[in-house]
């Protein structure tokens, strides 16, 4: 069969079944075409209004993360300062505080300082209690006691090596919960994977 038999063939059906079956085609095909392009628009508007959704969403867990943020840097920062009062008093007995200055007794420091770092804490332990995760609230609880113990042995030191030893073990404890709540707070705020 030749492609003229073949034209010929394919124009023969088609005047069998009349002009109508074009028109029906016709029809169909644009029907077809048109619940289609409705489909897809209906279909675009509803992804568009999830994908707002989830901006808006985004926007507000980015504004809270950095409020949350300030606030654990905070809380850290007190947490901090006080650890390092604590390793200062933990590793001499006295300190000269400028060449040729007084020598100052790290035991009188460390009490003299106390007290704010005490203000400081009771200030923030509502939001702590409220807003740390368990994990870093029970790290927390573990540093209030290293803290009590390390504040314990200081004030039982009477500079002999037994008084200086326990001071020593009491402060590797508040350096061990230090070390795991840095490690806590960086997995919970994430940073090790925003540095990579």
């Amino acid at each position: 069969m030749t492609v003229q038999d073949a034209l010929t063939l394919i124009g023969a059906i088609a005047v069998s079944f009349g002009g109508g079956a074009a028109i029906v085609v016709g029809l169909s095909t644009y029907l077809a075409d048109l619940y289609a392009k409705r489909t897809l628009q209906r279909e675009g508007a509803e992804i568009q209004k999830s994908l707002e959704a989830i901006k808006h969403e985004l926007g507000l867990e980015k504004s809270s993360y950095e409020h949350y943020l300030d606030w654990i840097l905070e809380y850290y920062r007190v947490f901090y300062r006080h650890y390092r009062l604590c390793q200062r008093t933990a590793s001499a007995d006295a300190h000269r505080a400028l060449p040729g200055g007084l020598i100052s007794d790290t035991r009188d420091e460390f009490f003299s300082k106390l007290d704010g770092f005490l203000a400081d804490w009771a200030e923030q332990e509502g939001r702590i209690r409220l807003l740390l995760p368990g994990k870093l609230l029970q790290l927390h609880g573990e540093a209030i006691d290293c803290f009590n113990d390390f504040k314990d042995a200081v004030d039982g030191f009477r500079k002999d090596d037994k008084t200086r030893q326990a001071k020593v073990d009491a402060f590797a404890k508040v350096e061990n919960v230090k070390t795991r709540l840095e490690s806590a707070l960086r997995e919970f705020l994430r940073t090790e994977r925003l540095l990579r």
